[in-house]
């Protein structure tokens, strides 16, 4: 894990659609490529599927499906899992390492105004909030423990045809502000892809919607 985000002042998240997906409206497991500040690809991560079973609920529960996405480096070695239970209000996900060892957590706080995380470690110790204003949804402020700006997660826009007609999100991560761990930089990736899939994912599906 340490080779993977070494010397990486931003990583960059491109989800990659199948044709099939964009198609129909019929959403199957997500797929990330991910890059480091050069553009070389330095990864990818995919949500784990069960199969047709699988299918039927992402479709149905659609973001508020439990969900377990792994990443793997360039050389195909697994070196991080998500695991996020079913939730109805609050998404909460765990990140564990490659033996399955957890190094903290993202969980959702309750915002008037904004949209919120807060970012664990292993001791159970907040090291950085994450916040958003409701209308200002592309862009996702890193805060420190103290309140001080410390980087941001933003996602890309695709051009006004792009983002009518597919959801295949661009993100960019900004750790260049602060001198994060390799364990809170793994924590901050998996803090874009839940953001990513809980509010850039196709809810309209779902009954469920209408509590985002």
């Amino acid at each position: 894990m340490n080779n993977f985000f070494l010397d990486t002042a931003q990583i960059k998240v491109k989800q990659v659609k199948e044709v099939f997906e964009m198609l129909i409206d019929w959403e199957t497991a997500n797929k990330y490529k991910i890059f480091n500040t050069t553009d070389e690809e330095i990864g990818f991560a995919a949500e784990k599927s069960n199969g047709f079973f699988h299918k039927v609920i992402r479709n149905i529960m659609r973001s508020h499906r439990s969900i377990t996405i792994d990443i793997w480096d360039k050389n195909k070695k697994h070196i991080l899992r998500g695991n996020r239970p079913w939730y109805f209000f609050f998404s909460d996900l765990k990140v564990l390492d490659n033996s399955d060892i957890t190094i903290g957590e993202i969980k959702t706080r309750f915002g008037f105004f904004k949209r919120k995380y807060d970012l664990i470690d292993a001791n159970q110790h907040v090291f950085a909030r994450i916040e958003s204003f409701r209308w200002r949804l592309w862009t996702f402020t890193i805060y420190d423990n103290v309140g001080n700006e410390v980087g941001v997660i933003s996602k890309k826009w695709g051009g006004i045809l792009k983002e009518a007609f597919t959801d295949s999100d661009q993100f960019v991560i900004d750790f260049s502000k602060y001198n994060w761990t390799v364990e809170q930089k793994a924590i901050l990736l998996f803090s874009c892809l839940s953001i990513d899939l809980d509010f850039f994912e196709d809810n309209s599906g779902s009954v469920l919607s209408l509590f985002d």
